[in-house]
């Protein structure tokens, strides 16, 4: 397909909210989003708290806190929604799954294009 990036992303997003719309109904889209948004910023308090602590300032007990919360919440919410609807949890998981698979290759196969890891081949 043709076009800018960001055409490209805004069809993605478009044929994204499509499919969920279609799909489930907007308490599970809530529900998805929430699952999604909690790892999202567990993951990213992560990546400061192990690459970029001192490059930013942030201070490691500020970031352990944060991680725990929404680690408490996302375990709490997890448990309501495992009592109330259990499918969009495994339905979360799924998405949560196939999201890593996809952004594992797309970096396997930009870090190789890009020279930034060996072919295989070149590997022993």
């Amino acid at each position: 397909m043709k076009g800018s990036l960001r055409s490209h992303l805004l069809i993605y997003t478009v044929v994204v909210a499509g499919t969920l719309a279609v799909l489930f109904d907007l308490t599970r889209i809530a529900a998805l989003g929430a699952f999604f948004y909690l790892i999202m910023d567990m993951l990213v308090h992560w990546g400061v708290f192990r690459h970029l602590r001192n490059e930013v300032g942030a201070r490691a007990t500020i970031l352990l806190a944060a991680m725990a919360a929404d680690g408490v919440v996302l375990a709490a919410f997890t448990w309501v929604k495992l009592n109330s609807d259990p499918m969009v949890v495994i339905y979360a998981a799924i998405g949560i799954v196939l999201v890593f698979a996809g952004e594992h290759l797309f970096l396997r196969q930009t870090s190789r294009t890009k020279g930034y890891l060996p072919d295989e081949s070149q590997k022993r």
